[in-house]
């Protein structure tokens, strides 16, 4: 092969591979967060679970479910229920100015309440909310022990640093209340909410995920449930 050739060669290459790795680049980086309040007791919410999952589905959404726990004397206990979940619905409410709070609602990127089965007005409103970038980036890396090492870079602006650690998927027989007799299929549930501290440029390192859980994601939020400033999470989007 001449000289030319292997030029060529090489270049055409080296093209390739720098487009490979910025589409993975992009693929492992959300560009909206999307979190569904949910409860396995509510009978509005399994259509809600799906159009959930269809996001999680995509790349570039980071989708995190909230299970609540006001649903859980009305016959079922939702075993992924917490009052983390339900106080981070109400904060949302203050937020937002909203006078109540319901299941299953849907919040894009901090900022817009939907109700999570509407399935045509969530992909607007995430196709909208797509066309737009996070000011703070955030890269996670898992290290050979299992634990991660988190690396924030980004302008000198006001927000918190979130830690989320989920169950990615899980099918749930439901033996009472409004669902009962159904199986239920769930993703992204979350299990552990965390509130690190306050945003700087820093690196964090964190403990390895310890089962059930098997995704982890973190996030930068404005003050008070405001609006997402940006995210990551393992196994990448």
């Amino acid at each position: 092969m001449s000289i030319k050739g292997r030029s060529l060669r090489w270049w055409f290459v080296t093209t390739v591979m720098t487009s490979l790795c910025a589409r993975g680049a992009e693929a492992g980086s959300p560009r909206l967060v999307v979190e569904l309040f949910t409860s396995q007791g509510c009978s509005s919410c399994p259509p809600a679970d799906a159009v959930a999952g269809r996001l999680a589905a995509k790349p570039g959404i980071l989708v995190l479910s909230f299970h609540v726990n006001y649903w859980d004397d009305l016959g079922w206990k939702d075993p992924f229920s917490s009052a983390m979940s339900t106080d981070r619905q109400y904060a949302y409410a203050r937020s937002l100015g909203e006078r109540s709070v319901f299941t299953p609602q849907l919040i894009v990127n901090g900022t817009q309440s939907l109700v999570g089965s509407q399935e045509s007005a969530v992909q607007r409103a995430v196709a909208a909310a797509s066309g737009s970038s996070f000011p703070i980036q955030l890269d996670l890396s898992r290290q050979p022990d299992g634990s991660f090492t988190l690396t924030l870079n980004g302008p000198d602006i006001s927000g918190e640093i979130w830690e989320v650690r989920y169950v990615r998927h899980a099918v749930t027989t439901i033996r009472g209340g409004e669902n009962g007799g159904r199986s239920l299929e769930t993703f992204n549930n979350v299990t552990h909410l965390q509130r690190i501290g306050p945003f700087g440029a820093r690196t964090i390192n964190l403990a390895p995920l310890q089962e059930p859980e098997n995704g982890l994601a973190m996030f930068v939020q404005a003050p008070s449930a405001g609006r997402m400033l940006g995210a990551t999470a393992y196994p990448q989007l």
